[in-house]
């Protein structure tokens, strides 16, 4: 039974992979740099190439508001909002010029800022204990990000924990002092970025991995390969919900445990057989494809022709494929119904 599982889940993979270098790989500038997804968040593709620190402190902040909602939300609040909001959060000058005017004593270290500052959103009322009423750029932010009550936070943590000073080139210089090898160092920056206030782990993969993973945004990886970002897997609801549903029954559903699934799927694939261009191993790759492929919100937001469709395709993998399950629930569903008639 335990080999039959296996198969069938390996099975899923091939298919998911399959359709992903097929039809489910977006070509172009990837989102973040595309203006008609996101708005002023986009960063000009010379500023990541560059590798400025205005233009990846704007590329953190805009993946960094990618939690707790769906993709096609958060775009369309990026959007939404105008320029001068966009600045308020993700413009590193415009937080740098902030903090330094500021009178509040919680911005004098990040330890004093995170421990001290009580910003807190109670519905439309913003406001702080430490300078109640008070004009602030963490406020503000937390307008314009207009989520959870302290993620205003998070641009001026990441200001205090990672661009003061010699900023992501500092961090770059010693983490390459640190660790020899580029996977490690990898590892390394994600821990780093994952402590910036309301980041964590998985949103800090996305932005190492954004920049350090070639098939991912060819020609706009400058940390590659002194930096590698292949074997990163960012452990999202889709990815999570994609393997839980291939894994042997009874698995641990952790973080850990599902990017292990991952590490080691991806150990039996050769991605070189679709495309020359490709590395041989990376795990990061097959998260990629697995979420693509789960995730119903994008898939239908791009016009995917399986959307339509009234039962699986040929090349589906029925187990995770979001339209297959909403066709078998809805059959089961009328089979119940007609039953109990």
């Amino acid at each position: 039974m335990a080999r039959a599982t296996n198969a069938a889940s390996q099975q899923s993979v091939m298919s998911v992979v399959r359709w992903y270098f097929d039809e489910g790989r977006v070509e172009g500038v990837p989102f973040y740099c595309d203006a008609t997804r996101i708005g002023a968040f986009a960063v000009e593709p010379n500023e990541l190439t560059e590798g400025t620190d205005a233009g990846l402190f704007r590329l953190f902040v805009a993946l960094a508001m990618y939690q707790a909602l769906r993709d096609v939300v958060i775009m369309r609040q990026q959007r939404s909002l105008p320029r001068a909001s966009m600045r308020v959060v993700a413009d590193v000058a415009t937080v740098k010029r902030s903090i330094s005017r500021h009178a509040c004593p919680t911005f004098a270290s990040v330890e004093a800022f995170e421990g001290g500052c009580d910003v807190a959103k109670n519905g439309d009322d913003i406001d702080c204990g430490t300078c109640p009423g008070a004009a602030c750029h963490v406020k503000d932010a937390t307008r314009a990000f207009n989520r959870m009550g302290d993620m205003g936070k998070l641009p001026t943590s990441a200001w205090l924990r990672i661009w003061r000073g010699g900023g992501v080139k500092a961090l770059l210089d010693a983490v390459r002092r640190e660790e020899q090898s580029p996977t490690k160092r990898a590892v390394l920056l994600v821990e780093r970025f994952a402590a910036v206030h309301r980041v964590g782990r998985k949103l800090a993969t996305m932005f190492v991995s954004a920049l350090s993973t070639p098939a991912l945004a060819p020609g706009l990886t400058p940390w590659f390969p002194e930096i590698d970002g292949n074997e990163l897997v960012v452990v999202d609801t889709n990815v999570a919900r994609a393997v839980d549903a291939l894994c042997a029954p009874g698995g641990v559903k952790t973080y850990d445990a599902r990017e292990r699934w991952v590490l080691e799927q991806a150990s039996r694939l050769d991605l070189r057989a679709f495309g020359s261009d490709l590395p041989a191993y990376s795990p990061r790759l097959l998260q990629e494809a697995l979420y693509a492929f789960c995730s119903k919100s994008n898939r239908v937001a791009r016009g995917d022709a399986c959307a339509g469709r009234g039962a699986p395709c040929a090349a589906c993998a029925p187990t995770l494929c979001p339209f297959a399950l909403v066709v078998a629930t809805s059959r089961a569903q009328h089979v119940g119904e007609q039953s109990t008639s």
